[in-house]
């Protein structure tokens, strides 16, 4: 089976469901990212472009991604890109690896980029359905939603909140989720921040109670076709 996640910037899938794709991977599937801000140019002691680079494929070869698509969309202005241009490259993704899967973020987050991406990929997956591609229309199964760290909690209380209905088992693999985030440079942060190794930890056996399970990473599922 074929995975797809489409995030706003390179460590988002990292944080959302890093775990999660490591475990897929591991159970045989093969799994893809579309970043769709790769340089993340507005961030805050980002490293320098090269660096930038050399971390998130160090990142992603810890995870297991097998191939990423990456577009170079302004940092925190995904908001004034025309709506159609950022659906049809998440599209681009989608022909080309064909997901029976795909995770995105959730649409409750203080970061306008992940809203937008949000938005772009919903509308995207819409894509076999229209059966204008060789495509079978049934081809993505499920849709997952993921929560960040330090933006999905700072949502606006007026939205709807993160409440998650899925839950991936990742006990065996949120040491590896960790370590993919060390070794992308300036993901994490020192406690208390939200993005520290305590409090990823903290997250991951407070959404593994909710499953019965010791770690989890937890979802929002939109969409389950079965066939």
């Amino acid at each position: 089976m074929n995975i797809l996640c489409v995030a706003a910037h390179p460590d988002d899938e990292l944080f959302g469901c890093g775990a999660t794709l490591r475990k897929l991977k591991n159970e045989g599937h093969s799994v893809y990212t579309c970043i769709l801000c790769a340089d993340v140019n507005a961030r805050h002691e980002r490293p320098d472009i090269e660096s930038l680079k050399r971390v998130s494929q160090n990142a992603e070869r810890v995870i297991g991604i097998d191939e990423s698509i990456k577009y170079g969309y302004e940092n925190i202005q995904f908001n004034t890109v025309p709506h159609l241009d950022m659906v049809k490259a998440i599209e681009k993704a989608i022909l080309r690896f064909r997901p029976a899967w795909v995770f995105t973020h959730h649409p409750s987050d203080l970061n306008i980029d992940h809203r937008v991406c949000y938005e772009a990929t919903m509308t995207a997956i819409r894509l076999p359905q229209r059966l204008s591609y060789d495509v079978p229309p049934t081809m993505i199964r499920r849709v997952f939603l993921f929560e960040v760290l330090s933006a999905t909690d700072w949502a606006s209380p007026i939205e709807p909140a993160f409440q998650p209905n899925s839950f991936f088992d990742t006990t065996a693999t949120l040491d590896t989720k960790i370590q993919a985030l060390e070794a992308f440079q300036g993901a994490l942060k020192p406690f208390p921040h939200s993005r520290s190794v305590e409090n990823i930890r903290h997250l991951a056996h407070l959404r593994g109670a909710q499953a019965g399970v010791p770690c989890a990473e937890a979802f929002c599922l939109v969409r389950d076709v079965n066939v």
